[in-house]
């Protein structure tokens, strides 16, 4: 749904932002099939998205985010002769510093979340979907929104999808559709 209403109003610069108060997370790539992800991974698309979270976070948050950015392989090491992560994730990040975004790595994406790293990070950046919305699930379940960040306007959902096997049985939990409701409020 991301990409399609970002399509739909011509927006070729936006981000799928997964947001908690304490921790949100945005994947570079968003629903593609892992096989496809190495090949979409480049210098300017981590840098547009990092820039848009810097620039939501600046604008409607009203702060500087420290974003931490995962690499795309294991350990971010590579036994192949080109390492994705020193070849393009790192000059990606080295480049957003000199532009005054609080923003570091690449780290690996099997200790980025541990309880004590994830308090030096507002935003944790990965490459792929899974990579970082599977870890803020997993911390937060269902207390955290989608919010796609660089529309033209604010658009913020549930940060799951319609469960059609629950409808009618009142079991859903509207943790995640509350959230939402409250966070558009505030704005």
């Amino acid at each position: 749904m991301t990409e399609y209403i970002a399509k739909s109003f011509n927006q070729k610069k936006f981000a799928m932002l997964i947001y908690n108060d304490n921790l949100s997370v945005c994947p570079i790539t968003t629903h593609l099939p892992l096989k496809l992800v190495s090949k979409k991974i480049t210098k300017k698309l981590i840098k547009e998205k990092i820039t848009i979270i810097d620039k939501f976070y600046t604008k409607i948050l009203k702060f500087k985010p420290n974003i931490g950015v995962v690499g795309l392989n294991p350990h971010c090491e590579s036994v192949s002769k080109f390492n994705e992560d020193t070849r393009i994730v790192l000059p990606a990040i080295n480049s957003l510093k000199n532009k005054n975004i609080k923003v570091s790595g690449p780290y690996p994406s099997d200790t980025i979340f541990m309880k004590n790293n994830v308090k030096k990070f507002d935003v944790i950046v990965g490459m792929y979907h899974d990579q970082v919305i599977t870890p803020i699930k997993t911390l937060y379940e269902y207390n955290a929104i989608n919010i796609t960040i660089g529309l033209p306007f604010l658009r913020v959902t549930p940060d799951h999808g319609p469960n059609e096997t629950m409808v009618g049985k009142n079991k859903s939990n509207p943790l995640s559709l509350i959230k939402a409701i409250n966070f558009l409020d505030k704005r």
